[in-house]
């Protein structure tokens, strides 16, 4: 998830875990089935891909097992999140490595990066070198620019609890990946508040509301209230 190796940062001096001790595991399936969907939806048949900011490599291993006939890599740099590697399932398509792929020569087919370059703190060189990288990208970004984080808590929450350090709106996280050279090809709106638990009271609190507000469109309720994700399907311009 992160882009350093920095020893002193959180996601390696525990402080993270400390605050997400399952590394959000139960987030997992979910992902999985928006990156499916988005495979799926755009005919990939990809030989080789790449997990990069895999966490604990769960959605790695999904991947996995739904498509045997690619190989999928898991990358992360953070020594916590890797602690969770020996809990995945030995599958002969399925590695991991602690490694830095923007360091290194591999080429892929497919890379998969979700929720992870809001937390970089250079994401624009981020994803410049990442583009490099292969031909097709399946990114989600949390869409944190709405109307109910900035009137609340949420930003702080956000940033302290779960390490965002940008915050975008669809708008925003579009012309990010288009002015790093992707061409964008396919864009959804996932509810991530349906099929993931509330990691708050706060977010228990404003689920009904969230509901509600459903019934205006997904494009409302992600500016006012929230808790819904952009999947987009780019490739390399």
């Amino acid at each position: 998830m992160n882009s350093t190796t920095d020893p002193t940062d959180e996601y390696d001096n525990g402080k993270y875990l400390t605050k997400n001790p399952t590394w959000h595991t139960e987030d997992s399936p979910y992902k999985a089935s928006f990156v499916i969907d988005a495979i799926d939806r755009n005919n990939l048949s990809p030989k080789r891909s790449a997990d990069i900011g895999c966490g604990a490599g769960l959605v790695t291993e999904i991947l996995a097992k739904r498509y045997p006939a690619s190989s999928f890599v898991g990358y992360e740099l953070s020594a916590n999140a890797r602690i969770f590697w020996s809990q995945r399932q030995k599958l002969p398509n399925l590695s991991y490595a602690s490694d830095n792929l923007l360091e290194l020569r591999d080429q892929f087919d497919l890379i998969v990066c979700l929720d992870v370059f809001e937390h970089v703190e250079d994401y624009f060189g981020f994803l410049r070198a990442l583009r490099c990288k292969g031909k097709n990208f399946i990114f989600n970004i949390p869409l944190d620019m709405n109307v109910m984080k900035l009137m609340t808590s949420g930003i702080k929450y956000a940033r302290e609890e779960v390490g965002h350090l940008h915050y975008f709106s669809q708008y925003s996280a579009i012309k990010t990946l288009e002015d790093c050279g992707y061409k964008i090809s396919d864009q959804k709106l996932s509810v991530a508040f349906l099929s993931t638990p509330p990691r708050n009271i706060r977010q228990v609190l404003v689920l009904p509301i969230r509901l509600l507000s459903l019934v205006l469109g997904k494009s409302f309720a992600t500016r006012v209230f929230g808790g819904i994700s952009l999947v987009v399907f780019a490739t390399a311009d």
